[in-house]
């Protein structure tokens, strides 16, 4: 039988993170909903294969999933069922992290009240030990969902988002979580190796989340501050071993092919301080200048260097600050250079949606798809376009 567990990522983008699992290691899809994948893995080692993801914002993993919890009472009475004793030693603190979606008579405040006194008593009748909570610094975080009326239980083994890259010490006004940065190459088929630009680059988190992922770069190993390792090595001695070696291993060699370009020097700056801070100043290029005028230059030298740029992926302006009209004419100054340039696939991300269905009417010769997601807290669509 194998470890079920619960992996959670930014709306829109659950069947990117599975397909990204599934390329990663062999496991069961037991339910995709709303910004969260259920799944089983079928090896304890599989536990790290899944904290390898460049997608994931959390991992958990699962102790008892219960339908049709509609009370406070129901959520004592599941959760004091759990044996935390396998997990928690009795010199040991916890923590419960509630989360609550839909509507109840109570709050997701009193759920970690209630869920908590559960595991005290619980805790206090079979080891006759009365556990400490600790919210600012717990040994142990149980993570309790009540999902409408299905309640979730679950250890965290992610003390924070993985989307928290350490590199970033520049932070873009309006910047791109890493993961959906990886999203975004993952939905342009993208390789690792492949050259790739982002010709409105801003902090660089694109060019440099293709970098990492070029030379092997594990994601657990640069977020190593954010795991539980506790409870990894808990759950999976051996888990600790292969960790090690992930983050132990000879990184590939990659070529400078991954390029930003950005009109702002203070942001392209900020993008050289990223990439340095995440090892990967020597194979990322980023440019001062308008992509009108940059990406023909950088296309008509590319043959030089025995490469070819045919994928763009960005996360453009979205028109807050801008000028009535400005928006719609960036977008398609943007795509028609691209587009004349050579490049086969373009995608970006964009609240500006209306703007974007406009822009995209003006071109016959490609092809358009778009996904619905959440950016930020923005509704958002990812368009992948292919020329034809």
């Amino acid at each position: 039988m194998g470890i079920k567990m619960l992996v959670t990522c930014d709306t829109g983008f659950e069947k990117v993170l599975v397909n990204e699992l599934e390329d990663i290691m062999k496991l069961n899809v037991l339910k995709v909903s709303s910004g969260r994948v259920f799944i089983e893995v079928l090896d304890k080692e599989d536990i790290v294969n899944v904290l390898r993801s460049r997608i994931a914002n959390n991992v958990y993993i699962l102790l008892h999933v219960e339908e049709n919890v509609n009370d406070l009472e129901a959520i004592y009475r599941v959760v004091k069922g759990i044996d935390f004793a396998s997990f928690i030693e009795p010199w040991q603190n916890f923590a419960i992290r509630p989360e609550r979606i839909g509507k109840h008579n109570f709050t997701s405040i009193d759920i970690g009240r209630v869920a908590g006194q559960a595991v005290i008593d619980g805790y206090l009748e079979s080891r006759g030990v009365r556990l400490k909570v600790d919210l600012d610094n717990p040994d142990v975080e149980v993570y309790v969902e009540l999902n409408v009326d299905k309640l979730i239980v679950g250890l965290s083994l992610t003390r924070s988002s993985l989307h928290n890259r350490k590199y970033k010490l520049f932070a873009h006004p309006a910047g791109l979580k890493p993961t959906i940065a990886f999203a975004l190459l993952k939905i342009a088929d993208w390789v690792p190796g492949q050259p790739i630009l982002d010709p409105m680059c801003g902090g660089g988190t694109i060019v440099i989340e293709a970098a990492l992922a070029s030379k092997g770069v594990e994601v657990p190993c640069i977020a190593i501050d954010y795991l539980d390792i506790n409870i990894l090595n808990k759950l999976c001695p051996e888990c600790g071993t292969y960790l090690h070696s992930l983050c132990f291993k000879n990184y590939r060699d990659a070529d400078r092919v991954f390029v930003g370009v950005d009109i702002n020097p203070r942001f392209v700056e900020g993008a050289i301080v990223n990439a340095k801070n995440a090892g990967v100043d020597d194979v990322t290029l980023f440019l001062v200048g308008d992509l009108r005028e940059v990406v023909p230059k950088l296309k008509s030298i590319e043959k030089e260097f025995g490469v070819e740029f045919h994928t763009a992926v960005f996360n453009p302006p979205y028109g807050h600050r801008m000028k009535p009209g400005s928006l719609g004419k960036l977008y398609e100054d943007a795509i028609r250079t691209l587009i004349n340039h050579g490049f086969r696939t373009i995608i970006f991300i964009t609240s500006a949606t209306k703007v974007s269905e406009k822009v995209l009417a003006n071109f016959n010769e490609i092809e358009v798809e778009k996904f619905k997601v959440i950016h930020s807290t923005l509704p958002s669509y990812v368009y992948r376009i292919r020329t034809r």
